[in-house]
């Protein structure tokens, strides 16, 4: 083993208040923000009902094997920093540093996206209302969220599930009456409703509308691996996280799919996705439509409220990952002073990020927002691919080793390595697919191709930077040089050469 007095791998400075009954409302919608109950509208006008069904189906099938995955690498192996620390484990360094930095680049950003959406759902009541006075109290509300803990926080992330909950629920009741037509004021005919309306235009735009979905998709599905994250500070992470592997399934059924299948029979969309406004949700354009404004301005109201939970979880993300790539050498170490149970200038830069919220108030402002998904979507992919190649790494070591599955692993993916490996190749899918949408994209106003590769320049411009910088470390861990032994590998808080303490550890685990 390495030289020095091994410490927890899970940071005790950030303490473990979250409730198995916070977790559980958490694992079924506390990453449910913009990317299901708004960008699926601009979604559903380019590719059409049945390609954002099939790929939100899709890319929900690879996020459970993932979350599979991750639950099985957390109950063996239970760190703070979760599937980036996987990395760094299982793959190499460089990758590992990479992945930390995506990941906390990502929710930063993200923080500033839903920011905008919120700013955009209060414009549908009030058209002219400026973003510069919402945001200031949109921002203050983050900071108090996330000023009493874990636990208030969590807290407080339950109640929102249960918002969301509630709300996507309740749409399908009432599209449900909508489609018996037993709504008075809604003046459509049958032929103007379900499966009629999927006949009409179930794949626009062909394969480049199809494809453009997948990046709808991968944003909305992102903030799911989160709870590795959350169950650092759980008060039993190595039960949370099968668990949550049980709930996943559910929560994509019932809160995705149903919810994305019935917008498709009640709602009819403009041929021209260019005059959907970036702040209508597609739940509350199918209220207006069938006369049930009262209806609509209570759902607008509840999605504010679910949009506000996503960034706050988001600054809930970004602020741990950072603090735990700091205290592992990744980034400047008073990143990972923790102080009051907060990693205080996590925080700090995070709020200073939201900041970026404000570009709304500028011209051409609502760019952003198309920008913003684009990047959080290859981010997600990445970070899907990661844990699944940790996974496979992990299963392929054991073997490699000679050593007993039952005695290492805590809990098993039911879809082994093979799921894993499936997983992967949806998630490239969604990376290409992101990338031809972009450049042969149906909207009257696409976004800049770069917008759509801007994920990937920073995923690998991070990867290659630590490449020329700590050329001696090992590009790709070979299988029986990976430590299989989690009270032995550890992560220091706070010094340069953790990672590098980390690698030494791993060789020499291999020549015991």
């Amino acid at each position: 083993m390495g030289s020095g007095d091994p410490t927890p791998a899970t940071d005790a400075s950030l303490q473990k208040v979250i409730t198995t009954r916070q977790f559980t409302f958490m694992a079924f919608s506390s990453s449910i923000g913009a990317g299901v109950l708004l960008a699926t509208y601009s979604s559903l006008a380019v590719g059409g009902p049945a390609s954002l069904l099939i790929s939100f189906a899709v890319v929900g099938f690879a996020v459970w094997i993932t979350m599979c995955a991750l639950g099985e690498l957390t109950a063996a192996f239970p760190v703070t920093g979760s599937f980036y620390e996987y990395s760094v484990r299982f793959i190499s360094p460089a990758w590992g540093f990479s992945m930390g930095w995506n990941y906390v680049i990502n929710f930063l950003l993200i923080v500033a996206f839903e920011l905008v959406v919120m700013v955009l759902c209060v414009q549908y009541w009030v058209p002219d209302m400026r973003p510069e006075y919402l945001l200031p109290a949109f921002i203050a509300g983050l900071i108090l969220v996330n000023a009493f803990g874990a636990k208030w926080y969590a807290e407080l992330e339950n109640f929102f599930a249960i918002c969301k909950m509630v709300v996507l629920t309740s749409f399908v009741i009432v599209a449900i009456v909508i489609l018996s037509k037993a709504v008075p004021s809604d003046g459509r005919s049958a032929d103007e409703l379900g499966i009629h309306l999927w006949q009409r235009g179930a794949f626009k735009n062909g394969p480049v509308g199809f494809l453009y979905v997948f990046m709808a998709a991968g944003m909305a599905y992102g903030g799911t691996e989160m709870l590795g994250l959350t169950a650092a500070e759980c008060e039993r992470p190595e039960k949370v996280m099968p668990r949550a592997c049980k709930i996943v399934p559910i929560r994509i059924v019932w809160l995705y799919l149903l919810p994305i299948l019935m917008v498709g029979f009640v709602l009819s969309v403009p041929l021209d996705p260019g005059v959907i406004t970036g702040g209508i949700s597609p739940f509350v354009a199918a209220m207006d439509q069938a006369g049930l404004h009262v209806v609509g301005t209570v759902f607008n109201g509840i999605i504010i409220l679910s949009i506000f939970s996503m960034a706050s979880a988001s600054v809930f993300a970004s602020s741990r990952a950072l603090q735990a790539i700091s205290a592992r050498g990744m980034a400047p170490a008073f990143f990972a002073k923790v102080k009051w149970g907060h990693p205080i200038w996590a925080l700090v830069l995070v709020y200073i990020f939201s900041l970026l919220a404000f570009i709304k108030a500028a011209s051409n402002g609502d760019k952003i927002f198309e920008w913003l998904l684009a990047l959080a979507a290859g981010s997600n992919y990445f970070t899907w691919i990661s844990i699944c190649v940790c996974h496979i790494r992990l299963r392929l070591a054991i073997r490699k080793k000679g050593l007993d599955e039952q005695e290492i692993l805590k809990w098993k993916s039911p879809v082994g390595i093979a799921g894993s490996m499936i997983a992967i190749v949806v998630f490239i899918f969604g990376l290409a697919a992101q990338i031809v949408a972009g450049a042969q994209s149906p909207l009257p106003a696409p976004p800049h191709i770069l917008s759509s590769v801007l994920g990937i320049i920073i995923v690998f411009g991070f990867w290659a930077g630590y490449t020329l910088v700590r050329r001696h470390d090992t590009y790709w861990i070979p299988l029986d040089q990976i430590n299989l032994q989690p009270k032995e590998w550890t992560g220091r808080s706070g010094g340069s050469s953790d990672i590098e303490s980390a690698r030494v550890e791993m060789v020499d685990t291999s020549t015991h």
